[in-house]
C-alpha cells in the first residue's frame, strides 16, 4: 500500500535503473528474479526472464499514462510492448558479443563506477550504509545492482570500441562543409491570407456544419467534485520528541559524517612516452629523476624541466591538499602509504610514470558532539520525522484501503480535516492543484466510475493524500451559441489561406509558362522583397521558403534559367519565390578549431550509426525465439 511514498521518497533510482544502464535503444528493467519455467525469449540459447520484461512495461506504461491521462490505445500497447522485448533482445545479444571479443569489468572497475554515483555518498563521499538503506529502500540487493551495473559497463566498452574507431576522410569533411555552408540566391513574394478577408462571408449554414462536424473539438471539460485527506510531513515533525540520550545515540551512528579526512600535499613528476620515448625508456627516465630527487636535486626545479603534466609541472609539481578518492588506484596507495618528506618512484598509472614527493600530511579530525549539536538535532528531527510521515502515511493508506467508498471516518480517525474541490478536470483545479498523479487517480475507473477510494498518493515528499469522487460530470459540446464567433472566425481565415493559396497557384503558373518574374507580380498586385543569397539557417526569410528553397536539387537551377516555386508559410500566407544561383561553402575558410570540432561531430556521427548498423547485423545473424504470449 505505502510503496508508492517510498517510491516518491527515492524516486530517483527507478530512473537510474532505466537509464544508466540503458545503451542506445535499450529500455532497462530491474531484476527480480525470473522464473524457471518462463522466458520473454531465447537470444542463442541464452532466456530473458519473462518477469523483467514485464516490469520494464510496467515502468513504460504508467508512464505514457502519465503523460496521455487516458488509457492507452490499443495498437499503441502492442507496438510499445513489441519495441520493449526488442530491446531486451539487442541487449542480450550485445552483453554476449562483448564477452564473446573477451570485454572485461574487473571489481576495482565497477567499484569505482559505483562509489562515484553521488545517491550514494554522503557530503561528498561514498557512503555504504547509504548505499545499502537506497538499494533498500528500492527492493534491490547489493549482487543484483552490481549485476546490472557491470553488465552496462560491459556493453559500453563495445560500443565505445566501434564508435571511437569511427573516421572522417578530409575529402567527406570538404564535402560535408560545401553542403553545410551552401547558400543559394532567392527572392520572393508573399500573399498575405489577411488581405482576402474582407471579400469573405461566411453563411449560418456553414457554421452549422462545421460544429456538426466538429463538436469534439469544443468541449466542456470533463469534470470531477472531489474529497480527499490530505497528510503533511510538518504534523510529524511536531511530533517528535528530542531526548539528549536518543541524540547521543544518533551521533554514534551518523559520526563519520562530521570527521574530516586526513588530507595529503604532495608534488609529482609526470613521465610520459611523449617524445619519442618507448615505455622502457620512461620508465627509465622516471628511475633517474628519482634517484636525482633522493640525491638532493631541487624537486620543484625537476619538475618544471621534466614534468608532462600541465597542470602542475610550471607549479613545480604541485598537486596541493587531496584526500583518498582522489586520485587513481596505484597512484593513490603509493601517496597514502608515504611519510612527509618522502620521495617514491616510478609509479606507474595509466598516464605513465611518476616520482612522488610527500610535503606534508593533515590528520583527519572527528568533531565533538558538543560542536555538532544543533546541525544534529536538526538531522534527527528531518529523519525521525521522515520516518513517522511514513507510518502515518501508510496508516493513512490502509484506513482508506479498509473503508474503501467513504473518507469521513477515515479523517475522524487520523484526526484530519475532510476537504473538498469542485470542478477538478484533467488539468487539475483548486487546492489540489495539477500534479499528474492526482489527475490520474480522479480519472481512474476505480475511483471515477466505481467510487472507490483511492490508493495512498505522494504529492512531493511532504505530503500523501487519499481522495473520492462524489461527482462526476463528463465532456460535453458548448452550445453553439457560445463558439459561434471562434467558427466563424476560423472558416474565415481557412477560406482566406485557401483564396492566398488559388492565387499563388495562378502566379506560379504564369512563371512557369516563362513571363517575366517582375511582370507577373506587378499584374498580380505583389511585391519582391528582393534578390539576395541565403543560408539554410538563415532567420529573415520565413523558414519555410529557406526549407523549400534547399529541397530543390542543385541541378535544376541556374542563373539563365530561374526556377519557380510557391509553398505556404507558417502564418498562413503564401510565398512564390525563384532560386537563380548555387554558391557551396569554401572548406578554405573554414578555422582550424572549427574543423577539429567539426570532424569529432561526424566521427562520433558514423561511429553511433556504425554501432547501429552492427546491432541489427547482430539481429540478423542469431538465433532469436520470442515469447509473444509474455505480456498476456
Amino acid at each position: 500500500m505505502l510503496q508508492s511514498i517510498r517510491d516518491k521518497i527515492t524516486g530517483w533510482v527507478s530512473w537510474f535503473f532505466i537509464i544508466v544502464i540503458a545503451v542506445v535503444f535499450i529500455f532497462w528493467g530491474v531484476d527480480f528474479g525470473t522464473s524457471a519455467g518462463s522466458y520473454a525469449a531465447k537470444v542463442d540459447g541464452e532466456r530473458i526472464s519473462a518477469q523483467q520484461v514485464r516490469r520494464a512495461w510496467q515502468q513504460q506504461q504508467s508512464r505514457l499514462q502519465q503523460m496521455m491521462r487516458a488509457e492507452l490505445p490499443e495498437e499503441m500497447v502492442k507496438s510499445q510492448q513489441a519495441a520493449i522485448l526488442d530491446q531486451f533482445v539487442r541487449k542480450e545479444l550485445l552483453e554476449q558479443r562483448a564477452h564473446d571479443f573477451n570485454y572485461r569489468v574487473s571489481d576495482t572497475a565497477l567499484v569505482e563506477r559505483v562509489v562515484a554515483i553521488p545517491e550514494f555518498q554522503v557530503d561528498g563521499k561514498f557512503s555504504k550504509d547509504r548505499y545499502n538503506a537506497v538499494l533498500r529502500s528500492n527492493g534491490m540487493s547489493e549482487a543484483q545492482f552490481e549485476a546490472d551495473l557491470r553488465s552496462e559497463t560491459l556493453i559500453r566498452q563495445l560500443q565505445s570500441g566501434i564508435v571511437d574507431s569511427a573516421f572522417a576522410l578530409p575529402f567527406e569533411l570538404d564535402r560535408r562543409y560545401e553542403i553545410e555552408k551552401q547558400e543559394r540566391e532567392i527572392d520572393y513574394a508573399l500573399i498575405a491570407a489577411n488581405d482576402f478577408l474582407p471579400q469573405i462571408s461566411i453563411t449560418d449554414e456553414q457554421i452549422q456544419k462545421w460544429y456538426d462536424e466538429n463538436k469534439d473539438q469544443y468541449l466542456l471539460p470533463e469534470k470531477a467534485d472531489v474529497q480527499y485527506v490530505e497528510l503533511d510531513r510538518s504534523r510529524a515533525e511536531s511530533a517528535v520528541d528530542v531526548s539528549e540520550e536518543a541524540l547521543r545515540e544518533y551521533y554514534e551512528q551518523v559520526k563519520e559524517k562530521y570527521e574530516s579526512p586526513e588530507r595529503r600535499k604532495a608534488r609529482h613528476i609526470l613521465v610520459t612516452t611523449e617524445d619519442g620515448l618507448d615505455d622502457a625508456a620512461a620508465e627509465k627516465k622516471a628511475a633517474d629523476l628519482t634517484e636525482k630527487a633522493k640525491g638532493g636535486a631541487d624537486f620543484s626545479q625537476l619538475a618544471k624541466e621534466n614534468s608532462k603534466d600541465p597542470g602542475s609541472a610550471q607549479q613545480g609539481g604541485d598537486l596541493g591538499w587531496a584526500q583518498r578518492g582522489m586520485f587513481v588506484g596505484p597512484f593513490e596507495e603509493a601517496l597514502f602509504s608515504m611519510n612527509p618528506g618522502e620521495i617514491r618512484g616510478p609509479v606507474k598509472t595509466q598516464f605513465g610514470y611518476h616520482v612522488l614527493k610527500l610535503d606534508e600530511v593533515e590528520a583527519g579530525h572527528l568533531r565533538s558532539f558538543d560542536e555538532v549539536r544543533a546541525e544534529l538535532e536538526a538531522d534527527y528531527r528531518s529523519e525521525q520525522s521522515q520516518s513517522l510521515f511514513y507510518d502515518q502515511s501508510q496508516k493513512l493508506g490502509d484506513l482508506a484501503f479498509e473503508s474503501l467508498t467513504e473518507l469521513e471516518s477515515v479523517a475522524q480517525a487520523m484526526g484530519l480535516p475532510l476537504k473538498t474541490v469542485t470542478g477538478f478536470t484533467r488539468e487539475g483545479g483548486g487546492e489540489l492543484g495539477s500534479d499528474p498523479g492526482l489527475v490520474e487517480a480522479v480519472f481512474s475507473e476505480d475511483v471515477l466510475e466505481r467510487g472507490q477510494n483511492s490508493p495512498l498518493l505522494p504529492v512531493g515528499e511532504d505530503k500523501a493524500i487519499v481522495l473520492r469522487v462524489t461527482k462526476h460530470t463528463p465532456a460535453e459540446p458548448r452550445p453553439l451559441s457560445e463558439v459561434r464567433a471562434q467558427i466563424e472566425t476560423q472558416l474565415k481565415m481557412q477560406a482566406a489561406r485557401e483564396a492566398a493559396v488559388k492565387k499563388g497557384t495562378e502566379v506560379l503558373e504564369r512563371l512557369q509558362k516563362g513571363e517575366a518574374w517582375s511582370e507577373v507580380l506587378t499584374s498580380a498586385g505583389i511585391s519582391a522583397v528582393g534578390t539576395r543569397f541565403v543560408a539554410r539557417q538563415d532567420n529573415v526569410v520565413p523558414q519555410a521558403v529557406a526549407q523549400a528553397a534547399f529541397d530543390v536539387a542543385p541541378g535544376k537551377i541556374a542563373e539563365a534559367s530561374p526556377h519557380y516555386a510557391g509553398t505556404a508559410t507558417a502564418d498562413g500566407n503564401y510565398a512564390v519565390f525563384t532560386i537563380t544561383q548555387v554558391r557551396n561553402g569554401d572548406p578554405a575558410t573554414e578555422a582550424p578549431e572549427a574543423r577539429t570540432n567539426r570532424r569529432r561531430v561526424a566521427e562520433r556521427q558514423t561511429g553511433n550509426e556504425e554501432f547501429v548498423a552492427y546491432i541489427e547485423e547482430a539481429v540478423r545473424n542469431a538465433d532469436i525465439v520470442k515469447n509473444e504470449k509474455v505480456f498476456d
